[in-house]
């Protein structure tokens, strides 16, 4: 799951405790293994109701008398053990959380039983989405999805919810003959019923893990293509059938790509996207039917700087890599996530190429090296609570230990490990060391280190390198450090020195496993560009020190990627006029338009005028993800009449790319904040993706310092605009109060309505309205006793983080900085949570 994505989206550092702090993860002991869950159910939209039985087929692994299973806040009527002869009622407790069955008798191991649970859930807090329109919101489609993972399946039918358990899954569904069924595997029938019901009935033949069962009804246009005789279809909006193809179509060619790259083909009877309303995350890879945010639509305008190709390559690749083969248990997630990461990279680098790809990598190893990385394992056996799992670690983290491990072992053995893995362990669970062992036994290299420095211990090599030419002696000298904490890495580190003869050039590569080490590499020639990690496949921090004739080479003719973007940064850090020339003269000209966007941000930083007027002059580059760049870049020059300006006469033409004038109107608002109002309220009538242009109006107007546009904001956190608008105004209104002088009534009436946002049916709604309370900081003091209750009571654990940091900066009084950073970064985990992390991104949304 994408992870969001985002995925920014990746932050949640405050719910993790120390190692020190939490018990050892281990999975649990399997007492029985179920076989098949069967649910026969009816769906009810207007009511909120599941109702139905489920039938489970299990047998013993040790001898018991009782069957446990997950179940929230189940109303159970029933359970009876079912016999070819007859059936038998059962006692049962449930708690509320587990269902406890007795069964009758201990049974032996290896005996198998079969029993069926009469149940039904009405509006989950969690599992089981519903939705309908109101009075209020007469837009909201009628709808109902699921969202297991990690362990939010347990809220709508009974199972072992937890990875390690693998079983087949049928479901029968009954619903208005309006609405079309979508769940896991093959559909096996359709049917109407009296009444004006129509009954799916969806079988799932091969096991899978409990977490990936999906179902989804509602009103779609389904778009349908074929792939080697199995069905790909499409579920969008009726409204977005015209984008369905341009989003998803190409899927076949993922398909192709993947099964014939990892030597297994898909492994399904079906793939499936559907696209649901308010999902909590980008993307989630139930098996053979992965289900979508409604960013992943983009028209031909979204396109020019978005794309939903990484999104959907990720969650296809999960397709293998997390439900073909699941990890045992959530310490080892990385087993999911990072494949699928990874799987963004190998879809990038095969259909666009390899800078693509390593602009992608570049992008990741930025996260990668951030956050949680920092003070955790990839493999965490002390992992608080299975959502404090999803984070960089298992995203871009795992995704570069995959992409070490590749060019470690060459490409032939990667693939070729990859294929035994997914063969070994299909349709079953696996840890680290299974992985490990696989490519160990196919290649012959231990790889035991490898694991160990990026599996089992935080961190990432921070390496100062200093290269310097030796004339007299005809040498080159190479020193490298490694400066993090703790031990040194081991790895092999390649350079090469680039002379103008290249026959003269010299290639090397040397393992590094000291803290230092010191390199004398005779020359025939002065080399005219110093490579180092040429084939980008080091995830570390890079410090060079080098001559400036160097850099330059480096800058303008270094065939990667990456160290073209690494001179790019080199050069931001220089107050030079010379250096940012050189800047200017790569975002003009540069042949690719990454290393053009990189330079942008680094005249944004370096600042001065040389860099402005030619941020300027880039907001009618051809290219809208370079307009899009320097648009960004512009927002760093406060207060400068000329930014100012250019900005407004970008507002003033027809700019085809949404995001490029959304980010007009993001740094017009930080650059001068006595722009008329007017200007962004104006903004307000135009649509577009994800309605991004409404929301950088919406932030805008709470960097105004007039008191009308309070009111055009509190109407806009009402139900009835879009979520990501909703969660803008909000986040605008505590800014406007944290910038701006306003009488006590006004701050009191403020604070009220945000306050009662904390009880709004949307959990992102409930957290935003949590972490504005807690920008705005001591003011907000009469919020408390609402925020205590989400802080206690809430059913998401995410809005009682929020809820209890928010007390924090009240009691403290210190809102303002830390709380709106925390409320930007919420966000902007919404708005991009499509691009990865982004990629998560967008997955945490979920938990």
């Amino acid at each position: 799951m994408t992870r969001l994505t985002l995925i920014g989206c990746l932050c949640l550092l405050s719910a993790i405790a120390t190692a020190e702090e939490e018990p050892l993860r281990t999975t649990a002991d399997r007492i029985v293994d179920i076989e098949h869950i069967r649910l026969d159910l009816a769906v009810d939209l207007e009511q909120q109701t599941l109702t139905g039985t489920a039938t489970i087929d299990f047998s013993a692994l040790q001898p018991t008398h009782t069957l446990r299973l997950d179940a929230v806040d189940h109303d159970v009527q029933q359970v009876s053990q079912i016999t070819e002869q007859n059936r038998l009622d059962l006692t049962f407790e449930n708690t509320g959380d587990e269902l406890q069955i007795d069964l009758g008798q201990t049974l032996s191991r290896g005996s198998q039983r079969r029993v069926a649970i009469t149940y039904s859930v009405t509006k989950p807090p969690s599992g089981l989405h519903f939705f309908k329109p109101t009075d209020e919101e007469p837009d909201v489609p009628w709808m109902a999805w699921t969202q297991g993972e990690p362990r939010h399946n347990r809220y709508w039918f009974p199972c072992v919810d937890h990875p390690s358990e693998q079983q087949t899954t049928e479901i029968i569904a009954a619903v208005s003959d309006r609405f079309r069924v979508l769940s896991n595997g093959k559909l096996i029938d359709r049917r109407p019923l009296a009444d004006d019901i129509i009954r799916y009935h969806w079988r799932q033949d091969k096991p899978h893990a409990s977490y990936l069962v999906t179902l989804v009804v509602g009103e779609f246009a389904i778009v349908e293509q074929r792939w080697r005789d199995r069905p790909i279809t499409y579920y969008v909006p009726p409204e977005q059938e015209a984008d369905a193809l341009r989003s998803f179509g190409r899927t076949v060619k993922m398909l192709d790509f993947f099964s014939e790259k990892f030597g297994i083909e898909y492994p399904w009877d079906q793939y499936a996207q559907v696209v649901v309303e308010q999902f909590t995350s980008g993307g989630m890879e139930n098996t053979s039917a992965t289900t979508m945010y409604d960013g992943v639509i983009h028209d031909e305008r979204a396109l020019l700087t978005n794309t939903p190709d990484r999104l959907i390559a990720h969650e296809l690749g999960h397709q293998w890599w997390g439900d073909l083969v699941t990890c045992k248990d959530w310490s080892h997630l990385w087993l999911n996530e990072g494949f699928a990461t990874y799987c963004e990279v190998l879809w990038w680098e095969h259909a666009l190429g390899r800078d693509e790809a390593d602009y992608l990598l570049w992008q990741k190893s930025k996260l990668a090296r951030t956050g949680s990385t920092q003070e955790r394992p990839i493999v965490d056996r002390f992992y608080p609570a299975p959502r404090t799992m999803f984070d960089y670690r298992v995203y871009p983290k795992a995704g570069w230990v995959l992409h070490m491990l590749r060019h470690r072992v060459g490409d032939d053995a990667f693939f070729q490990a990859l294929q035994r893995y997914g063969t070994v362990y299909a349709y079953q669970t696996a840890e680290t060391s299974d992985l490990r062992k696989v490519f160990s036994e196919l290649t012959g290299l231990s790889l035991e280190r490898f694991f160990y420095d990026w599996t089992e211990r935080p961190k990432h090599p921070v390496l100062d390198i200093d290269t310097s030419w030796q004339a007299d002696d005809g040498l080159i000298k190479v020193v490298i450090k490694q400066t993090q904490d703790g031990d040194p890495f081991h790895f092999p580190l390649k350079l090469e020195l680039v002379t103008e003869d290249t026959a003269n050039s010299v290639t090397l590569e040397r393992d590094v496993s000291e803290t230092e080490m010191t390199l004398y590499v005779p020359m025939r020639d002065r080399p005219r560009l110093i490579r180092v990690d040429p084939d980008y496949a080091l995830l570390a921090e890079i410090n060079e020190t080098k001559s400036d004739d160097w850099w330059q080479t480096q800058l303008t003719d270094a065939p990667s990627i990456a160290e073209r973007i690494r001179a790019v940064e080199h050069f931001a850090g220089s107050n030079k006029e010379s250096d940012r020339k050189r800047l200017i003269d790569t975002l003009n000209t540069g042949d690719f338009y990454g290393v053009r966007i990189e330079a942008a941000k680094a005249l944004g930083i370096t600042g001065g005028d040389t860099s402005r007027d030619a941020l300027i002059a880039g907001l009618k580059a051809e290219n809208a993800k370079v307009r899009l760049a320097c648009a960004e870049a512009l927002g760093e020059f406060s207060d400068d009449e000329s930014v100012a300006a250019a900005l407004q006469d970008a507002l003033q033409r027809d700019e085809p790319s949404y995001y490029v004038r959304a980010s007009v109107i993001d740094s017009l608002s930080e650059v001068d904040d006595s722009v008329d109002p007017a200007l962004f309220k104006q903004e307000l009538a135009t649509n577009s993706h994800r309605q991004v242009i409404q929301q950088s109006a919406l932030s805008a107007l709470g960097t105004s310092h007039d008191l009308d546009v309070l009111g055009t904001l509190d109407k806009w956190t009402r139900p009835g605009h879009y979520r990501n608008c909703r969660i803008s105004a909000i986040k605008a209104m505590a800014n406007f109060l944290v910038r701006n002088d306003v009488s006590r009534a006004t701050e009191t009436q403020t604070i009220e309505r945000l306050s009662r946002l904390l009880s709004d049916d949307g959990t992102h709604i409930r957290r935003a309205s949590a972490t504005a309370l807690g920008a705005i900081g001591k003011p907000a003091a009469s919020a408390r006793e609402r925020l205590e209750v989400a802080a206690q009571h809430d059913v998401d654990q995410r809005v009682r983080d929020d809820a209890k940091s928010a007390l924090t900066a009240i009691r403290e009084g210190n809102g303002d900085g830390a709380e709106v950073k925390r409320l930007r970064e919420q966000l902007t985990e919404l708005r991009d949570s499509n691009t990865q992390l982004e990629d998560r991104l967008l997955k945490l949304e979920s938990r």
